[in-house]
């Protein structure tokens, strides 16, 4: 059930909506937008708890990080070990396996072991040079 706060909303929303169309800013009237709405409202309410929405919040916040966008490009360009990363970000171990880790975490990466050795591959082929050149441009 609604409540009065959502009704004024509405209400404000629904003279707002006018005021565009009567602008021109918008092709529909106010009623049918307010229909439309009222079902994106509600897809919005069922997505806010969907795993899906979690799982890409989380592959964000890692990908949030200059350091692992770093990582995640030299892994791009070949399976690395950690060492190799180690010096060429010049950063430390445990600070590179941290990173890693998180890219491993929301599935970017995947261990390859090799004996006592770990690579690093690229778990996702949608991590091209491309499409981050791509997001650059239109940023």
């Amino acid at each position: 059930m609604k409540d009065s706060n959502h009704d004024a909303s509405v209400e404000e929303l629904k003279n707002k909506l006018e005021a565009l169309y009567d602008q021109g800013v918008f092709i529909e009237d106010s009623e049918k937008r307010l229909r439309k709405l009222e079902t994106l409202e509600k897809e919005v309410l069922r997505m806010e708890n969907d795993s899906k929405i979690q799982n890409i919040l989380k592959l964000f916040k890692a990908l949030s990080n200059k350091n692992r966008l770093l990582i995640l490009w030299l892994i791009m360009n070949g399976i690395r070990c950690a060492c190799e990363i180690e010096h060429i970000l010049g950063l430390s171990q445990s600070t590179v396996s941290h990173h890693i880790n998180e890219l491993i975490e929301v599935g970017v990466l995947k261990i390859i072991k090799s004996g006592k050795w770990s690579l690093v591959s690229s778990e996702i082929n949608i991590f091209s040079e491309d499409f981050f050149m791509e997001l650059i441009k239109k940023i």
